[in-house]
């Protein structure tokens, strides 16, 4: 669950990255927690938190300092199917750029990562309903790229 989450809210490179670091925090943070807090504990939501705080820190990161990528001279070995799972992982991942970061958020935190609506909204630190909303109306601008791209009428 972290890992997808991690890797739909940057890359897949730094999704590893970054997932590392939440059971890193995760564990350093429940060696000071008190046996009655451990046992009171939402593990999921809890851990989406810590990822998507990571997640925030790594875009002031970027922001604060310019990266640049390295090319290499060997293309890695790929077949078809592995080229059409990549093509179809980043036209998702495309499309999820254009949402706001607390439609993305939302929307893979409720239908990439599986939590349910209270989870997001713990997740979100909002309203259960604010929650929805930011689902509801990132899946709404998603469908309507979609078919703007497939040209078809919304």
């Amino acid at each position: 669950m972290v890992l997808t989450l991690a890797s739909r809210l940057t890359d897949s490179n730094t999704g590893e990255d970054i997932t590392q670091e939440v059971f890193l925090r995760a564990y350093q943070a429940l060696s000071g927690y008190g046996q009655a807090r451990v046992l009171q504990l939402s593990a999921r939501p809890w851990l989406a938190t810590i990822t998507r705080n990571l997640v925030r820190n790594e875009y002031r990161r970027r922001d604060r300092r310019a990266t640049v990528p390295l090319d290499t001279d060997e293309p890695a070995p790929a077949n078809d199917s592995n080229l059409e799972t990549i093509d179809a992982n980043d036209q998702v991942n495309q499309l999820l750029t254009s949402l706001t970061d607390a439609q993305r958020s939302a929307v893979v935190l409720r239908h990439v990562v599986g939590l349910s609506m209270r989870d997001v909204a713990l997740t979100m630190s909002c309203p259960e309903g604010t929650a929805k909303s930011h689902v509801s109306r990132g899946l709404a601008r998603l469908r309507s790229q979609l078919q703007a791209e497939q040209g078809t009428q919304p």
